[in-house]
């Protein structure tokens, strides 16, 4: 009897244990009240687009600070010290925590074709803006150089696949493809090999400038094919058409130090024309064959020169805490806060794409500092800047944190949390990116989504070697992570990103799942490596 008796209780203490795990947060979720005015301010006109280092970010630091206040949090930032009539200098603990980054712009650019002379006219001058733009570099450079063509650029060998295999492409100008094998075609032989995650590990555009530079190219030239198969004559950015200017941390060694030209349909063309590379029969017998095709470009030689102008900016994270009983570890809680700024005379509100990530932060915070008692460790919110720009905030704050990485047991983060995909039609999908290592995170967000009265379908990814969002300089020192994002809306990076488009619904839904899982991390402390 004694033995059943035993046995009994020990079902009984493992069904209470497992009721313990899955309860929901003391602490309610934020409601659609509690975000909702700080989304529609953060993504108003009056910001000017949040772009980083001008007057629409700082004034929106500003804001981020008030509310942080106001919401009882602790300051986070620098000491700030202040002279105080009749009494003696004392440094003050503020919100902000500036650093100065490097922002570069091309001045001046040219490209040139120089042609064997029985191609005709042996030197074609390309217009800048109209045939070519050029991605701004810490420092000017000029150079003529041989053509070779390295495919997609990519050099993946434990993948079977490697485009600069047995070419040489040092002090040479490398014409490299958007894409990889097999993208335009998920049925391919290659798309099957590589998988949906490929692109991220192996063939973002940053990964392949910087391998091209690696190789010891002199430049890169990008080409697209979706510009030549629609006639598009103006060349194209990642944000439009039109030079951005560049933003480094100083000191920044992964910066590329090397110029990178992207082209207009008939720039391409005129770089083409004779070598016998046709990019619709590459990309079809990269995706089929998933063989590269890298070779010199005869006869064809490019001469360039690019004048870049330097200066120093001063930007700002924004950060809080709630001190918690354990103030020897902390979980961090944040979202970027700037966007594209103005552009052509359209502001780029950026609702989605990032003030709902920190009207959510900040709902977040007023619940948690409004509830008695202390969380068992501390939570710091953070409003990061530059995220746009190459996380930029997120990566100084981890570089000069007071904080090691030991003492950060989780990093949760909110990027574009209030919109859909639009094959996502009943708006029920959600993405959550966790590290390898974090089995039970994972675990923990299917868990709690389960609770909802109409759970998401879950994509949950592994944010290991990713580069997407803030997450990034985290798990690069492998502090475990919950990344949250609902999806690439059609208005993405657009001036159509606007607060009328927001989904409350959705966001309250994602909160209510964030919230659900601090509380979890709170008691029990995620794996780490």
């Amino acid at each position: 009897m004694g033995k059943s008796f035993l046995f009994l209780f020990s079902i009984w203490l493992s069904v209470l244990t497992l009721h313990a795990q899955t309860t929901s947060s003391p602490v309610p979720a934020p409601l659609k009240h509690d975000f909702e005015g700080i989304l529609s301010f953060l993504s108003s006109d009056w910001m000017e687009g949040r772009e980083t280092g001008t007057r629409g970010a700082l004034m929106a630091a500003d804001y981020i600070a008030s509310m942080m206040q106001l919401n009882g949090l602790t300051p986070y930032g620098d000491a700030e010290i202040k002279n105080i009539t009749g009494s003696s200098v004392n440094p003050a603990q503020t919100f902000f925590q500036s650093f100065k980054i490097i922002r570069c712009r091309v001045e001046k650019s040219s490209l040139e074709l120089i042609r064997s002379s029985s191609e005709g006219e042996p030197v074609i001058i390309f217009a800048p803006g109209t045939d070519f733009i050029v991605d701004p570099i810490p420092f000017g450079r000029e150079a003529e150089a041989p053509v070779v063509f390295a495919g997609y650029g990519i050099e993946a060998p434990d993948m079977g696949y490697n485009d600069y295999a047995g070419t040489d492409v040092r002090n040479k100008v490398v014409v490299v493809v958007d894409g990889y094998p097999g993208h335009a075609d998920t049925t391919s032989l290659a798309w099957k090999k590589l998988g949906r995650s490929f692109e991220d590990d192996y063939a973002t555009i940053k990964k392949k400038l910087k391998l091209a530079e690696k190789h010891g190219a002199a430049a890169v030239v990008f080409v697209d094919p979706d510009v030549v198969n629609s006639n598009i004559n103006e060349p194209t950015s990642e944000d439009g058409a039109f030079e951005n200017p560049r933003h480094f941390l100083p000191g920044d060694t992964g910066k590329l130090k090397i110029p990178c030209f992207t082209l207009g349909t008939d720039a391409i063309l005129q770089l083409l024309n004779g070598t016998g590379i046709d990019l619709p029969g590459f990309e079809k017998n990269a995706a089929r064959d998933f063989l590269p095709a890298s070779r010199p470009m005869q006869g064809k030689k490019l001469r360039f020169s690019v004048t870049v102008s330097s200066e120093e900016v001063m930007i700002r994270n924004v950060i809080g805490m709630i001190q918690g009983s354990d103030t020897t570890r902390n979980i961090i809680i944040g979202g970027h806060y700037d966007h594209l700024g103005v552009r052509k005379g359209q502001v780029f509100n950026g609702a989605d794409d990032n003030a709902s990530g920190v009207a959510g932060m900040l709902a977040l915070a007023k619940a948690w500092s409004s509830h008695p008692g202390k969380p068992s460790c501390n939570i710091i919110f953070a409003a990061w800047i530059g995220e746009e720009r190459g996380k930029l905030g997120s990566s100084y704050f981890a570089m000069h944190s007071r904080l090691v990485p030991r003492q950060v047991s989780l990093v949760i983060n909110m990027d574009m949390i209030s919109r859909s995909a639009p094959e996502d039609t009943g708006r029920i999908g959600l993405s959550i990116g966790t590290m390898t290592v974090n089995k039970d995170l994972r675990s923990l967000a299917k868990n709690v989504n389960s609770k909802l009265e109409h759970p998401f379908v879950l994509e949950l990814w592994d944010v290991t070697g990713a580069s997407g969002s803030d997450y990034r300089p985290f798990s690069d020192r492998k502090v475990p992570i919950l990344t949250f994002h609902a999806g690439f809306p059609d208005e993405y990076h657009t001036p159509l990103d606007d607060f009328a488009r927001v989904d409350f619904h959705k966001m309250e839904q994602i909160l209510k799942i964030v919230n659900d899982c601090l509380w979890e991390a709170l008691k029990n402390p995620p794996e780490r490596e």
